[in-house]
This record gives structure tokens, sequence and C-alpha cells, in this order.
């Protein structure tokens, strides 16, 4: 019952945003963002900490960061859910992208590619964009505890012909077998990986970061690419850079140093983006000797 409650305000809200034209979407968005920044008190003060610990920001400059980051996961959430209505014309004018190039050189290879990023700017439309440019795309993520919510997000994220496999149980293997059919995965790196990750530096603090994207490359032959869509204005830029291999018989330590390389690579981006890093979650939970 409560499943369909919140399933029914999801669909409310969601018809809703579509029949608002998307200047008013984001004034709205901001707003509830704002109001999200005073009620949600400990995300808040993590997202603070953070930001303190991560940019060294005074106290006043990381509670202004952390307002905008609110706000920006309002505006993700009001982007995405109408992401189903984009038109040909959408696709074509509002993304700039930056490194195609790298794209289309490692897709040619034959190999499978491994589209790396993390919380940053959109990555719902990243994989979106990459399949209307027509490239067999998948993505790997945890589904949605509301089975009829989880439902309508599947529904957008499929809109364009990709696929997305649960992390959970078969849908590594399937992730996996993807790949060895020389297509696209995309992989979301930057969250905490618990006892089973490897310590990498991100913003300059140890990180237990999932192994994921090297292990996968290492076994499957794949090219790793880090892509990130980022948003400017109303618009968005899709920033792609140049590819990492990582050979069959890489060492621990050698691909500790491929992970260290895409943790840096993020790190750059959120540097340049702050107010679009998903700042509130707890990123650094799993503590090493040493950490802050």
């Amino acid at each position: 019952m409560k499943d369909r409650f919140f399933y029914w305000l999801f669909k409310s809200f969601k018809s809703m945003i579509n029949l608002i034209p998307r200047k008013v979407n984001h004034f709205f968005a901001k707003s509830f963002g704002n109001l999200l920044y005073y009620i949600v008190k400990d995300r808040r003060e993590l997202a603070v900490k953070n930001i303190k610990l991560s940019l060294g920001y005074s106290r006043e400059e990381a509670e202004n960061l952390a307002r905008l980051v609110f706000q920006d996961v309002a505006i993700k959430f009001v982007e995405t859910i109408a992401f189903e209505n984009w038109t040909d014309n959408d696709f074509n004018n509002k993304i700039e992208v930056n490194g195609l190039e790298y794209l289309e050189k490692a897709y040619e290879k034959n190999k499978g590619v491994i589209i790396f990023t993390g919380h940053i700017g959109n990555w719902d439309l990243l994989g979106l964009y990459l399949a209307w440019l027509g490239y067999p795309i998948n993505g790997i993520a945890r589904m949605f505890k509301n089975p009829y919510i989880n439902k309508e997000i599947l529904k957008i994220r499929k809109s364009r012909g990709g696929k997305v496999f649960d992390k959970r149980g078969k849908g590594v293997r399937g992730a996996f077998k993807s790949l060895l059919k020389k297509e696209l995965l995309l992989i979301l790196g930057d969250q905490d990986a618990h006892s089973k990750g490897t310590f990498v530096k991100f913003l300059n603090r140890p990180a237990s970061t999932p192994t994921g994207p090297v292990v996968f490359a290492q076994k499957t032959g794949a090219i790793i690419l880090p892509a990130y869509m980022v948003r400017q204005g109303e618009s968005y830029r899709l920033i792609i850079e140049e590819g990492l291999e990582v050979a069959k018989n890489a060492s621990e330590d050698e691909l500790k140093e491929k992970l260290q390389e895409l943790a840096h690579s993020l790190g750059n981006q959120v540097r340049d983006y702050p107010n679009q890093w998903l700042w509130l979650h707890r990123r650094w939970k799993t503590k090493d000797e040493g950490a802050l």
C-alpha cells in the first residue's frame, strides 16, 4: 500500500513537471532544493563537512556551496523525469561535446568500452545521449526499493534503447557479458566500496573505491573512457577524456595506479563544477589508516 501511494505521488509529480515550461521547472527545483537544505539537517551537515575537508573551504563557504548542491539535486530529479519527452532537436542543440573523437577511436578498436563517470552533472543524460547517438550502451546501477517507481525510472533510462543491469546478483554478470559483446558499459565509480574497495586518493583524501572499472577492463580488454555530462545553464557539456587500457597481466599495484588515474580525473571535474557533485553522500564512510 505504501509503495503504491508513493508511486501515485511520483506519477502525479511527473505529470505536473511535463506540463510546466522548463524554465519554470528549474525555478521550482531550486526552491525545492533550498527547502531540502533546511529540512534534511544530517545530510546538510555531512555535505558541509565533506566540502570543508576536501576543498579547504571555510564554514560559510561550505554552507553556500552545500545550498547549491541541494538545488542541483532537485534540478537533476526534475530534469531526469522529463527526458522521455526530449526530441532529436533537444539532443542536437542542448548538448555540446568535447572529446567525441576519443569515444569513436575506442569503439572502432572493437574491444568494448567502459564509460567511467561519477555522481556529477547528469549521468542519466550521459547514457541517454550515447544511446541516441546509436551506441549500444548499458548501465549498471542499484535498483529502487519501490518496484513501481523503479519501473518508471527504468522506463526513462531505457527510453533511447539502452539497457540497465542491477548491480546486485546476476546483473553484474550481464554487465560483464555486454563488454565481451564489444558494447559500452556506463559505470559510476565514486561510491564508498566498504571493505571490498581499494583505497586511493580522491580530492586528497583516502577513499575506498570500487575496483569494477579496472577489473572489468583487465578481464575483457575493454578501454576505459572517463566521461562527464555537466550542466551549463539550461544546456549541457559532455566532456570525454582520452581512454585508459589495462593489461591482462597487470599487477595489483598497476590496477591501483589506473584506479588512481580515474579518481584524479573525476576529482578534477568536481573542482571545476563543485556544485554539481553529490557532496551529501557518504563517499568517505570507510576509513583507512591516516584518513581524515
